[in-house]
């Protein structure tokens, strides 16, 4: 059979594979497809154009996707009123197409491209939300602000812009471009697809060929292309499960079509390349018909089943295999098996999240976040999937954690979004709440909502311990009061918090190692020259050699969490030639003080020697730093116990801009710039021992300020101290060893 173009003319496009970027000819779409391209002149021979787009969809689906809709249980029924409340508010964002008045979309972000990520994911995502809310929701479930038929009308209208603007139906956006094979074009592609299918009864014959063109369009994109793959700084795995996505639905949707196999191996081979491991490329255990290693080529995941992305062990990106379990509804609408592939290493990585879960729903972040922090709808989404495809009982305990915010959230202002402006980072975050609550609705109503939780008694006790993840280069020490971590990869940094609803502190980067500013150094990264990764006393042992301001500067350090939470951190800083640092602000916690997050009040208070301060998130942009030189502290429950600081102790309440959240910081161990301009070459600059203590009061952390001690010099490299019950602890910071005696 002849391939024929959907163009009357040859389309060139790029097509990122392994081995770089390629052009291929588009020559091989659908039997009927060389006639398609006069639906967009369906105005010249309306009839004519209508015939062929009914014999064109009969090469496709003809029916709307057959979507379950089994018995409502108490989530999906707590899940209604939120969806509802977001798409009453994303409804009233939408703006009519200048093009069309019957087709909408959200206004582009400025300054950002209308044809790009920002201006069309957003619509793409809230077309599938409303789609979905328009099939399953009972009628009950809606009200006079927002009925069944505005939220079909609405989607319709949303879809009738993205399939037109798509490279393959000829429009263009308001910056004069398509969009179309872009980096991240085939996640859109799959989102507005799946709302067409939704939807297809009430598209027109053209419609449904501009929708069957766009998905069509991007999945042949994919098919004989190798999945790229990387295991460190920028993993491929998110970006390979998003593209597998609209495979599959060309697959599962359009049964009839002379590609149907093929998009089928295309897609398993996506699906599989997506979380893979090293190991796995020899594995030849059957999966989808074939030896596992036969469908890869590269790994994405590293051995302990972290990953890395944006240069650092990124539990976001961890759980991005919700983009494959998310294709289990449209492959029950195809009456189509779900991949094995789907499968693969994904209950692994959720028992590494599982480890960094906290009690709102969300993880602590080891290596940092350069995403919003309160991410707790995207933490239900996950949590979900894998309590109901998997009937994992702690994913079902957290995903009710997890819900249990998103409905305080919802309820700070019914008539607004889930989302305060101040808690997003992404153009689509708000329009993402929609369609990943709805997609949870329709996998329940599918699968049901999973297994009994666990009890939390029994989940946060099961998670306590150490667990070292040697590939991602962190460790995780758990107690039933808090968790303390240290990351010694590419983001170094320590963090200890109390196991809390309110997390109290923020993912600093710097955390504990502090911030160190050196002229002519613009970008002052810790570089880890030697880390010895230890267990003394059960606990988690960490000490190292870092070297500072691009050379200039070395710090010494130990980090030692013990099994009851009881942290300790001591380090030394020396020059390592003429080079003064400008700035020392060592020991660095970053505080979260967020103005109305749902579980803390936008009040932080230090209590220490002389007293207790406020500081209010309100203030955030005008009060002035505070500075103490007290023997201890209390941080909102955070016992701080400094045996020896070579600085000052400083809270700084200005805002750091970190993203989607208000993030305040207190050094530890805060130096002044004079004090540092008359250092010697070669000269010890600063010095520290500090003590945590997770879960304390004010009074008991004045308690044990009083029973610890410092047995050795402050500054010396061998550090000995004895804690407030008498267990003694050696850490030599030369020797870069940890030792521990328990009190009897």
């Amino acid at each position: 059979m002849a391939r024929m173009s959907f163009l009357a003319c040859p389309v060139f496009r790029f097509v990122r594979g392994a081995g770089g970027i390629a052009w291929r000819r588009v020559w091989r779409w659908l039997p009927l497809a060389g006639a398609v391209a006069s639906l967009a002149r369906a105005d010249a021979d309306p009839a004519g154009a209508a015939a062929l787009a009914a014999a064109t969809a009969e090469s496709f689906a003809t029916v709307a996707a057959p979507v379950a809709s089994g018995p409502r249980g108490p989530i999906m029924r707590e899940l209604e009123p939120i969806m509802v409340q977001q798409a009453r508010y994303l409804v009233a964002l939408l703006q009519p197409w200048a093009k069309d008045p019957r087709a909408a979309a959200l206004p582009p972000t400025p300054n950002r491209p209308a044809s790009g990520e920002h201006g069309i994911r957003p619509s793409a995502h809230t077309a599938k939300g409303l789609a979905l809310l328009a099939r399953l929701a009972p009628d009950a479930a809606f009200s006079g602000a927002l009925t069944r038929a505005t939220a079909r009308e609405r989607a319709l209208a949303i879809v009738r812009f993205l399939v037109r603007t798509h490279g393959a139906g000829g429009e263009v956006c308001a910056d004069g471009k398509p969009w179309r094979n872009q980096w991240q074009s085939a996640y859109w592609a799959s989102l507005a697809g799946e709302a067409c299918w939704l939807l297809w009864d009430d598209l027109t014959p053209a419609e449904r060929g501009l929708a069957a063109r766009m998905i069509g369009d991007e999945a042949d994109r994919f098919v004989g292309v190798t999945p790229p793959a990387n295991l460190r700084d920028d993993s491929k795995a998110e970006e390979n499960a998003w593209n597998s996505a609209v495979v599959s639905l060309a697959f599962n949707m359009f049964p009839r079509h002379p590609r149907h196999a093929a998009w089928r191996e295309t897609a398993v081979r996506w699906i599989a390349s997506s979380f893979a491991t090293t190991s796995d490329l020899t594995r030849t255990d059957l999966v989808d018909g074939r030896p596992r290693r036969d469908w890869l080529s590269g790994a994405n995941l590293l051995e302990d089943f972290t990953l890395e992305n944006h240069r650092r062990v990124h539990p976001d990106y961890m759980a991005c295999t919700y983009l494959l379990t998310s294709q289990a509804p449209m492959y029950a609408w195809g009456g189509h098996r779900v991949p094995e592939a789907t499968h693969l290493n994904v209950e692994a990585i959720n028992r590494v999240v599982q480890r960094l879960a906290t009690p709102d729903g969300s993880v602590i972040y080891p290596n940092g976040q350069d995403w919003g922090l309160h991410r707790n709808i995207d933490w239900f989404e996950y949590h979900a999937t894998a309590a109901v495809l998997y009937q994992d009982r702690a994913s079902a305990a957290l995903m009710r954690h997890s819900l249990a915010a998103v409905k305080r959230m919802a309820a700070r202002d019914p008539a607004g979004a889930v989302y305060l402006p101040t808690e997003t980072k992404l153009s689509s975050d708000q329009a993402m709440v929609l369609e990943y609550l709805a997609h949870i609705y329709a996998l329940m109503a599918q699968l049901g909502e999973g297994p009994a939780p666990q009890p939390d008694a029994e989940l946060w006790a099961a998670l306590a311990g150490r667990q070292v993840f040697a590939e991602g280069k962190f460790g995780v020490m758990r107690s039933s009061e808090s968790i303390a971590t240290f990351s010694w990869g590419a983001q170094v940094m320590g963090l200890v918090v109390p196991l809390r609803e309110d997390l109290l502190l923020a993912p600093e980067a710097r955390g504990l190692v502090g911030y160190v500013a050196i002229d002519r150094v613009k970008t002052e990264t810790p570089v880890m020259k030697r880390v010895d990764v230890t267990a003394p006393a059960g606990g988690l042992g960490v000490a190292g050699l870092l070297e500072r301001g691009g050379g200039a500067v070395e710090q010494r350090f130990a980090f030692l969490a013990l099994p009851d939470g009881r942290t300790v951190y001591a380090d030394t800083v020396r020059l390592t030639g003429e080079r003064r640092p400008a700035l020392l602000d060592l020991g660095t916690l970053g505080v979260l003080n967020d103005r109305a997050w749902v579980f803390h009040d936008g009040r932080r208070t230090v209590t220490h020697e002389g007293g207790r301060v406020e500081f209010a998130a309100a203030r955030a942009e005008t009060d002035a730093s505070a500075a103490w030189r007290s023997r201890w502290f209390n941080l909102d429950g955070l016992g701080i116990v400094r045996l020896a600081a070579s600085g000052e102790a400083r809270y700084v309440p200005r805002p750091t801009g970190a993203a989607g959240r208000l993030e305040q910081r207190f050094h530890l161990n805060a130096h002044a710039p004079e004090a540092l301009a008359d250092l010697a070459p070669g000269a010890a600059a600063a010095h520290s021992v500090l003590v945590f203590r997770p879960g304390d009061s004010a009074g008991r952390t004045r308690a044990a300020a009083e029973r610890t001690k410092l047995r050795s010099r402050p500054g010396a490299a061998l550090v000995q101290l004895t804690l407030d019950d008498g267990t003694e602890i050696e850490l030599d910071l030369d020797a870069l060893t940890i030792r521990v005696r328990v009190a009897p």
